[in-house]
């Protein structure tokens, strides 16, 4: 069995992904993957893994995470974050918070004191505050020239659907949706203890509603890690069907059942028939060392790096080669 780490940089329509930015997501994940490598390499716990791997796409600005977070419907950035170790099943959760670009670091703090699991809101950043962490910066030009135009688009589109509610005009075709994507960086891993750990980090959906906390902080939902179960998982996609449908637990309890793999494959499976396409996907590792990697959308990120291996792959589309 070697220890081995697998990440995630979000699973959606990718519209725009294409030259100079598929470029810097797939050596971001590379990246993520290399570094939480190197820690378990060198006898580091599956638990530091996670979250170095998951600090290095928070710090890329490639992804809906840290830096690269997308904004709310108000024009700022509310983030959220979770960390948690399969051992004790201790975990450590932030949710709509804005008082540092790296929330996976606090999620860390938060583990450690063990006081509470959750913290949301302005009382979590008070608490955020008094662990000098780097602070947000502010949104630059584009991202908030992005946040206007997206705004454009959802006033037009829903201005269409008004007169086609009004009208015989036929309705809009969804692929004149503005894509407000539904992704989040993740990473799961076993070390050579056989510690399983998971960690994810992301700045949400575009325009969400201010104080809105997707699946990602929620333990079960966007992560889970349990050494009962031999697995741990962590989820990416539109937050509400993983909140309601508990998909990280689940992937565990088939990754228990089935193998890391046929895990996720039969997590999605369901999500497919409770909620349609385009839910999201899900990673898996399991205590045998296997991975699993599986999603509904057109793309999902992932990189997975394994101890004595020197090889990296990377993948984005379905029909990438990716070998676990």
């Amino acid at each position: 069995m070697k220890p081995l780490i697998l990440v995630h940089g979000g699973a959606g329509a990718m519209r725009s992904m294409d030259g100079e930015r598929a470029a810097a997501y797939r050596a971001g994940l590379v990246e993520a993957a290399r570094v939480g490598r190197e820690l378990l390499a060198a006898g580091g716990s599956a638990l530091d893994a996670v979250v170095v791997a998951t600090r290095v796409m928070e710090a890329s600005g490639a992804f809906n995470a840290g830096v690269g977070s997308c904004l709310d419907a108000e024009g700022r950035y509310s983030l959220d974050a979770a960390l948690m170790d399969g051992r004790e099943r201790r975990a450590g959760a932030l949710g709509a918070v804005t008082a540092t670009a790296h929330p996976i670091d606090a999620a860390r703090a938060l583990l450690d004191e063990g006081r509470h699991v959750l913290l949301v809101g302005p009382g979590a950043d008070r608490w955020i505050a008094g662990l000098e962490l780097p602070p947000l910066p502010e949104p630059p030009a584009d991202k908030l020239a992005h946040y206007e135009e997206l705004l454009a688009k959802q006033a037009a589109r829903q201005r269409a659907l008004d007169l086609a509610d009004m009208t015989s005009v036929g309705r809009p075709d969804d692929e004149e949706a503005p894509d407000l994507g539904h992704d989040t960086v993740g990473a799961v891993a076993l070390d050579a203890e056989g510690g399983l750990a998971a960690a994810v980090s992301t700045g949400g959906l575009w325009l969400k509603a201010p104080g809105r906390v997707g699946d990602s902080a929620l333990v079960g939902a966007g992560l889970f890690a349990c050494e009962t179960l031999g697995a741990a998982a962590v989820s990416t996609g539109i937050g509400e069907r993983m909140i309601r449908d508990l998909t990280c637990h689940r992937a565990c309890q088939l990754s228990q059942e089935l193998g890391a793999q046929e895990g996720a494959e039969g997590c999605v499976a369901e999500l497919d028939q409770r909620f349609g396409p385009d839910s999201g996907g899900v990673i898996v590792v399991d205590a045998q060392g296997l991975a699993g990697a599986s999603f509904n959308t057109q793309g999902m990120g992932r990189a997975l790096a394994r101890v004595g291996e020197e090889e990296i792959p990377v993948a984005v589309w379905p029909e990438d080669d990716f070998p676990l």
